[in-house]
């Protein structure tokens, strides 16, 4: 497990460049500090725990699009990246750290039988819905803050059953722009 762990680590770091993310096993698991590109944005925020199994996201986005603005149907690469994409049932916390630049938020849906993440419909809004919602990640560094700040990191913790969960970031145009992934409940 510690060298599966560590592989995705690495793989996660490639694809980042100077962010490391941390992973939390319950049970007593460690966690690694992530480093580089925070400082830069002024945010010094600690590795998320709590309790139970910990999953953590990560959220990355390409920066200022279009002025600043997003628009059509594709506005532009995001990423919603999980560190593990499995967990036991019981009590999960679910992280989201952002190495992004823009806010994002984490919500957690149930997906249905057959029901595949990324394919929910976008309404006028340019959000899905959100009936069914389980949890949404608090922002917990730095606190008050409605979503999770660039360098931010929120958190949420829920009792699973067994099943598959879409994790998803709901700020408008977030969603069609790839910020979705896929925690499967064991």
């Amino acid at each position: 497990m510690l060298i599966a762990v560590s592989a995705v680590a690495a793989v996660l770091l490639a694809l980042m460049g100077t962010v490391a993310v941390a992973v939390v096993s319950g049970g007593g698991g460690r966690s690694a500090p992530w480093s580089g590109g925070w400082a830069a944005r002024g945010a010094s925020c600690p590795a998320p725990s709590g309790p139970g199994q910990m999953v953590t996201f990560v959220a990355r986005d390409m920066g200022r699009m279009g002025g600043g603005m997003m628009r059509g149907p594709k506005a532009g690469p995001m990423m919603l990246m999980p560190v593990v994409t499995s967990v036991p049932a019981g009590t999960v916390t679910v992280a989201l750290v952002n190495a992004g630049r823009r806010p994002h938020e984490l919500l957690v849906l149930p997906l249905g039988s057959g029901q595949v993440a990324g394919q929910r419909p976008v309404g006028a809004d340019d959000r899905v819905s959100e009936v069914g919602l389980l949890g949404e990640a608090e922002a917990t560094c730095p606190t008050g803050a409605d979503d999770v700040v660039p360098g931010g990191t929120g958190q949420v913790t829920l009792d699973l059953t067994p099943g598959r969960y879409e994790v998803l970031c709901n700020l408008p145009g977030h969603y069609r722009s790839g910020m979705f992934a896929t925690l499967t409940v064991t």
